[in-house]
């Protein structure tokens, strides 16, 4: 399989299923806990290595017990360490997560050693014999980790590996500058389609087709809409392709959008064309959302594989 770089959050998920929400100041108590390393770079890496691809992820720990926690899951999952740095200043990342009975989930989140990750350690030898190089939005959030993400850009254009970039909904807004000006450099935006508005600044009712065009004609070679009605949608210069949503009783939503990555990664690396990697980044994404957490919960290729004949 191919060489993957990706670059982005390393964290634990202390996920707990709520009955309800209380209000500002009340109490929930929660049904079931879990911890498990988590990141949105981190789900997809996890989600690569287990299809067999060498996936060589760029990040930050804390010198903490869940920073060695996070490394030896990482390692468990058969993705090199070898260039996730430690930081002495900050802690690993918490992710305290809550899922509601109808298997949507809230985030909060403290960045921690994340928002740390340098310039210093991108080291290029990450990038050789490289396909493809997979950046996380929330790496655009802070400008230490943002410098660090767009050397790590560079260095993957200057060699010529294309460069995803998946762009989460809760951030759009507040790396959307940044994400404009690197359209050139990017082969691939994953993305809500609810989410293209505030991406391009544009009103809430432009037709998808006009945005989806501002991408297009700014440099993007593809664009891959996560949400839109009952399908999901690829987009590029030839034309549009489309794969339905697959109808599966829903646990909970952690990764869901990692996993949906990961199926397009996998299938832009080997050569799929555009409704089979539709088709198969909805399969990651469903199976994704009948299991609890991500992580080491997150699909693998053959389940995947099996999940498609049967469908």
């Amino acid at each position: 399989m191919a060489a993957i770089v990706l670059l982005g959050d390393i964290n634990i998920d202390l996920v707990l299923a709520i009955p309800a929400y209380p209000g500002e100041g009340g109490e929930a108590i929660a049904t079931a806990q879990t911890a498990m390393i988590g990141g949105s770079a981190t789900n997809t890496a996890i989600a690569l290595a287990k299809a067999g691809h060498d996936c060589r992820l760029i990040g930050r720990v804390g010198t903490d017990s869940w920073g060695r926690e996070a490394l030896s899951e990482l390692a468990a999952t058969g993705i090199s360490t070898r260039w996730i740095g430690r930081d002495d200043r900050e802690p690993t990342q918490i992710n305290v997560i809550t899922v509601s009975p109808a298997g949507e989930r809230t985030m909060f989140a403290y960045r921690g050693a994340n928002a740390r990750l340098s310039v210093a350690d991108v080291d290029p030898a990450a990038f050789a014999g490289a396909a493809l190089f997979h950046l996380s939005g929330y790496a655009l959030l802070q400008p230490r980790q943002a410098e660090a993400a767009l050397t790590a850009i560079d260095l993957a254009v200057d060699a010529d590996i294309p460069v995803t970039l998946d762009i989460p909904g809760g951030v759009v807004s507040g790396i959307a500058e940044q994400v404009k000006s690197l359209m050139p450099k990017i082969d691939t935006i994953l993305l809500d389609g609810s989410d293209l508005p505030h991406l391009l600044a544009q009103p809430q009712d432009t037709a998808q087709k006009t945005l989806v065009a501002m991408l297009l004609e700014g440099g993007v070679k593809r664009v891959a809409i996560k949400g839109s009605g009952t399908a999901s949608l690829l987009y590029q210069a030839g034309g549009m392709d489309s794969a339905p949503w697959f109808a599966v009783q829903v646990v909970d939503t952690i990764g869901a959008g990692d996993a949906f990555a990961a199926g397009h990664i996998h299938g832009r690396v080997t050569g799929l064309s555009g409704p089979d990697c539709c088709r198969l980044a909805n399969a990651y994404g469903a199976i994704a959302v009948t299991g609890k957490g991500a992580g080491p919960a997150m699909p693998a290729l053959d389940a995947v594989l099996a999940f498609l004949e049967r469908s």
